[in-house]
């Protein structure tokens, strides 16, 4: 079986969000998400396509990925992405398919100019899921507190 990474296809939509969907399942605390990921789908076919990646195992679709150029980051000034979305199946773990998102999410941006990637993770993330990003070299730089009003 050879994992291939590649841009989104239109036809790979309803898998994805069926991928995320059983996120959603297991965290009930993300329930605005499935519209937030429409939303970055959206976003992302229209400004920024080439952002989009999609983990194909024998033309099953087992994960995706959204990055995004940002402009200078807020804390370096440098020109920065970011990941606004990985999702991975579980069922595929050990083909390793969010790191090899991950790695080609830097290659696309790193390819344009960007010194360095971001990513949010809602503090119900995994510790497993954590180590993903650390394994690839994410390092905590800054908190993101939020207060309920």
């Amino acid at each position: 079986m050879s994992l291939l990474v590649r841009r989104l296809k239109v036809l790979d939509i309803p898998a994805l969000e069926n991928l995320e969907r059983e996120i959603v399942e297991r965290h009930p605390g993300r329930r605005g998400w499935l519209d937030t990921y429409r939303k970055h789908i959206e976003r992302s076919m229209s400004e920024e396509p080439e952002g989009f990646f999609v983990a194909d195992l024998n033309n099953i679709v087992v994960g995706g990925a959204i990055v995004r150029q940002r402009g200078p980051h807020p804390l370096t000034g440098d020109k920065h992405g970011q990941l606004l979305a990985l999702t991975a199946s579980p069922a595929y773990v050990r083909y390793n398919v969010a790191q090899r998102l991950v790695l080609e999410a830097s290659l696309y941006l790193k390819s344009r100019g960007c010194k360095s990637m971001t990513v949010s993770c809602p503090v119900d993330t995994d510790p497993k899921e954590i180590d993903i990003f650390k394994t690839s070299g994410f390092a905590v730089v800054s908190w993101e507190l939020e207060k309920q009003l």
